[in-house]
């Protein structure tokens, strides 16, 4: 008898073990609070900006109690700091445009979006997230703690991601990483609601439309390596044509400044942001400055010259050229990542 009970006490402190073991493995610990070593400085000129046209920024929401209905959201701006060793320190700003919801029905996207209903985004045309906090645990999986705004209404809410890609290149020798998260919001928080039919009860319990809405991202994120780019040695890409074109085009507008010829937009942003990569941030002032006066609407130029200001160490002068930006677009995701820089610099 009492070999029996002895063996049924090892058999239960065998399953209670396996049960904790198991229950470790399913949740791993946090190893990392946003405590880093990193040196933000680092930063600079290294932020990802997010690929809209090869991400999924998209959304689940049961209809009548258990059939889901999906939609996305087309067009949105991003600007994040990612450093693979620290993920810990990654820094969000995302601005997304309500108009551009898509749930594959004409009528209700017009519903969704009407004046006094649901998004109301003739009212609140952006929704906003904007990091504060980064989890990351020992199976490089990692929560995402931020400000959500949606119709002017701010909650602080939870992003889980899995633990993002390895950093690749593509053809044109860009950085890019991807990431996938999801979380839950409750649409009452947010007072996203279209009248007193879809919040009543049925028989079942369940509201017509469920108030729960799942978030699903899927977020391919990109950064121009203009060193790596004039690096190349494949001499038959048509990356080497560009590059050859943009070199002589640097040779017009630094070595020739008395030539006529008006260089395109695009030309005169990989000049600057090559000669900052380089070190030459002085000749970058001059490059940038140029590409203003002949594209004075081109508001996101005060952020490459912010960028080149925080090269030179002038965090002030750098201010000031972001909230230039914003004053043309509030919702210059680029600008509000790097203001928020500065201060993760200041306070460091």
């Amino acid at each position: 008898m009492r070999n029996l009970l002895l063996s049924f006490t090892l058999l239960v402190f065998s399953c209670v073990t396996f049960e904790s073991k198991q229950e470790e493995e399913d949740n791993p610990s946090p190893i990392s609070q946003n405590k880093t070593e990193l040196d933000f400085r680092e930063f600079i000129g290294m932020d990802y900006f997010m690929d809209e046209q090869h991400s999924y920024l998209g959304f689940k929401i049961k209809y009548f109690g258990f059939s889901p209905v999906r939609g996305r959201f087309e067009n949105f701006n991003g600007t994040l700091f990612y450093n693979p060793e620290h993920i810990e320190a990654t820094s969000v700003s995302v601005f997304v445009d309500v108009g551009s919801i898509d749930t594959g029905q004409d009528r209700r996207d017009e519903d969704l979006k009407r004046e006094d209903t649901w998004f109301n985004a003739t009212t609140f045309p952006i929704i906003s997230f904007q990091s504060s906090e980064v989890i990351l645990y020992e199976d490089a999986n990692f929560d995402l703690i931020g400000d959500l705004r949606v119709k002017g209404i701010t909650r602080t809410d939870t992003i889980s991601f899995s633990a993002p890609t390895a950093i690749s290149r593509d053809w044109a020798e860009n950085e890019q990483v991807d990431f996938s998260g999801k979380f839950t919001i409750d649409r009452q928080e947010f007072e996203v609601f279209g009248g007193d039919f879809w919040s009543s009860i049925m028989e079942n319990g369940l509201t017509q439309l469920s108030d729960e809405v799942e978030i699903e991202l899927d977020i391919h994120c990109r950064r121009a390596d203009y060193t790596a780019r004039f690096n190349s040695e494949d001499s038959t890409s048509a990356l080497v044509h560009v590059l050859r074109d943009v070199k002589e085009a640097n040779r017009l507008l630094l070595e020739d400044p008395s030539s006529d010829e008006k260089l395109n937009s695009w030309t005169m942003t990989a000049i600057g942001r090559t000669l900052n990569e380089w070190g030459e941030h002085e000749k970058a002032l001059i490059s940038f400055g140029k590409k203003l006066e002949a594209y004075p609407e081109k508001h996101s130029t005060y952020n490459d010259i912010g960028v080149t200001y925080l090269h030179l160490g002038d965090n002030l002068a750098a201010k000031m050229q972001f909230e230039k930006s914003l004053q043309s677009d509030s919702t210059d995701s680029r600008a509000h990542e790097y203001l928020r820089l500065i201060r993760r610099m200041v306070n460091d």
